[in-house]
């Protein structure tokens, strides 16, 4: 928001430095025609018109160049140094109509959207042109009673018309600021409503189904492409036992423990998934079957180590199951044989790992 303001601060400088060089230039025409016409009032003409009022508008700008130089960014500076701006040029240019340039602060007020700095701004205006006009005996004479009807009708009418753009201005950021809110709260439903989809409440893993899609896409690319692709099916041993003696809840606890040690044991590039129950399946993509072992082992020991304080300090194990996908072959079919290992497991004794070729014992 600060960087904002100082670049329109920087544009509105910009604005005030093209009415300085259009106010010179027109001052220079004006001072030729002098020496053509007048040249007994050439010298009254450069100090009153030409220097003091520039020198004024220079002093002013200069302020705005050091405050933003400093990083000052002041809105009502910027106000106020229109209102001198157009003060210095009437006060130069007495008989020439220019009241209307108190219409430039007020236009650059309108850029904050904030009505009080508009008011702000009309009032400084107007203050200033009712000074400026009892000060100097020449505008008086030069402006009737019409042109300052007028001017103060059209100070009012841009002040009612600004200030209907403004708050425009503020409904339709207001709408669109709702309308962000909204799109925000709905891409934070729809992401909830996609993690409980695909997330296991208890565990924090995947859930059997969204296993089975990545499972399938993997599948997939294992065949177009070659990939190793290995599946583990990791069960509980006598899980029922802990719910039959220490109660469900304590079962909850061991399950959601058993998957936080799982997710740390493996590398972030495994997909881990509560299958059901007790049984989890991790997904080895791009992994041959040795290194898959060696992570298996790596989380069967990390679980076996655990101390369980519900159960009074005793240890669970896990018997594992570590089939390697062959192409041609199906999802059913990898799974059946993970599944005919970890049977093989349990049969064996459990907490072990078993796959094709070997088994090795805890």
């Amino acid at each position: 928001m600060r960087s904002d303001t100082r670049a329109l601060h920087r544009k509105i400088l910009i604005t005030y430095w093209v009415v300085l060089c259009i106010s010179v230039i027109a001052e220079m025409v004006a001072l030729y025609v002098k020496f053509t016409t007048e040249p007994d009032r050439v010298s009254e003409y450069l100090v009153h018109t030409m220097f003091l009022p520039t020198a004024i508008q220079l002093l002013v700008l200069g302020i705005n160049e050091v405050a933003y130089r400093f990083r000052i960014d002041q809105p009502l500076l910027i106000i106020l140094s229109g209102t001198c701006i157009a003060s210095a040029l009437m006060i130069a240019n007495k008989t020439i109509h220019l009241q209307y340039i108190f219409l430039l602060s007020l236009l650059v007020s309108m850029f904050y959207f904030n009505i009080k700095r508009l008011y702000f701004a009309f009032a400084v205006n107007m203050a200033a042109f009712g000074m400026v006009y009892w000060a100097f005996p020449r505008i008086r004479e030069s402006m009737g009673g019409y042109e300052i009807s007028a001017f103060i009708f059209a100070m009012v009418g841009m002040l009612y018309i600004l200030r209907g753009i403004i708050q425009r201005g503020e409904e339709i950021l207001n709408d669109l600021m709702r309308m962000v809110r909204s799109e925000q709260e709905l891409v934070v439903k729809n992401a909830l409503m996609d993690r409980m989809v695909k997330i296991d409440a208890l565990t924090d893993l995947y859930n059997h189904k969204t296993l089975h899609e990545y499972l399938d896409q993997l599948i997939e690319q294992s065949n177009n492409c070659e990939m190793p692709l290995q599946l583990a099916v990791l069960d509980i041993d006598d899980f029922k036992s802990v719910n039959d003696t220490f109660g469900h809840a304590v079962g909850d606890i061991i399950l959601a423990r058993v998957a936080s040690t799982l997710k740390e044991s493996f590398s972030p590039y495994e997909i881990i998934a509560r299958y059901g129950g007790e049984e989890f399946v991790v997904i080895f993509p791009g992994k041959t079957l040795e290194e898959a072992y060696r992570e298996t082992e790596k989380a069967r020991e990390n679980i076996w180590r655990l101390g369980h304080e519900e159960m009074d300090g005793r240890r669970i194990s896990v018997s594992i199951g570590l089939a390697e996908y062959r192409a041609g072959r199906t999802r059913s079919d990898l799974f059946e044989q993970a599944d005919s290992l970890l049977y093989e497991a349990k049969k064996s004794g459990k907490n072990r790992t078993m796959l094709q070729a070997y088994e090795v014992v805890s």
